[in-house]
C-alpha cells in the first residue's frame, strides 16, 4: 500500500509539461511547416548560428555561419536546373526522438513532393535532426535528408500534399 501511495505521489508531482523530446519534435515539425508555407526567415531563425546541413544536391554539405541561407540558395539553384517547383516536405510521426534536456535527436519519416518539368513526383525518405536547447528554445544545430530519387508513383500513391 505504501508503495502505491508513494508512486501516486511521485506521478502527481510530475505535472503535465511536455518531455524535452516532445518539445524538440514540436520544434522540428513547426519549422517544416514554416518551410512548407514559404516562411524563409522563420526557417533560418529555427537554426543555431552555425548549423551543419547534409542534403542530396551539390555541394551536399553546408556548415558554419550563414549555412542555412547558402543551403537555400543551393536548393533554389538545383531546383531551377532540374525544373523543380512546388517543393513540399510531408512528414509522419517520429521514428525516433530522444533528449537529455539540453540536446535532442529526432528522426522523421518524410515524403518530399514536387513538380518536375510538369510531372508531380515524390520520394519517401527520412530527415534526421540534432537540436540544442537555447535561451530562445530548441534550435536545429544539424540536419540531414536521405531519400531515393522522386518518382511519379509516390505522388500517385496519394502521399503528396499533406502530412501523413
Amino acid at each position: 500500500m505504501l508503495k502505491s501511495l508513494a508512486l501516486a505521489a511521485l506521478l502527481a508531482g510530475t505535472g503535465a509539461t511536455a518531455a524535452p523530446a516532445d518539445e524538440a519534435v514540436k520544434a522540428v515539425t513547426t519549422v517544416l511547416d514554416q518551410f512548407n508555407a514559404g516562411n524563409v526567415q522563420a526557417f533560418i531563425d529555427a537554426h543555431t548560428a552555425d548549423p551543419v546541413i547534409l542534403d542530396e544536391f551539390a555541394p551536399y554539405q553546408w556548415s558554419g555561419q550563414g549555412s542555412v541561407q547558402r543551403w537555400l540558395d543551393s536548393y533554389a539553384k538545383d531546383s531551377a536546373a532540374k525544373k523543380i517547383s512546388g517543393g513540399h516536405m510531408a512528414y509522419g510521426r517520429p521514428v525516433q526522438a530522444g533528449s537529455d534536456g539540453t540536446s535532442a535527436y529526432v528522426v522523421l519519416p518524410t515524403t518530399y513532393c514536387m513538380t518536375q518539368a510538369g510531372v508531380r513526383k515524390g520520394a519517401d525518405g527520412h530527415m534526421t535532426f540534432i537540436l540544442a536547447r537555447t535561451e530562445a528554445g530548441w534550435k536545429i544545430s544539424s540536419w540531414a535528408y536521405a531519400a531515393p530519387q522522386p518518382t511519379a508513383a509516390v505522388a500517385k500513391a496519394g502521399k503528396c500534399g499533406k502530412a501523413r
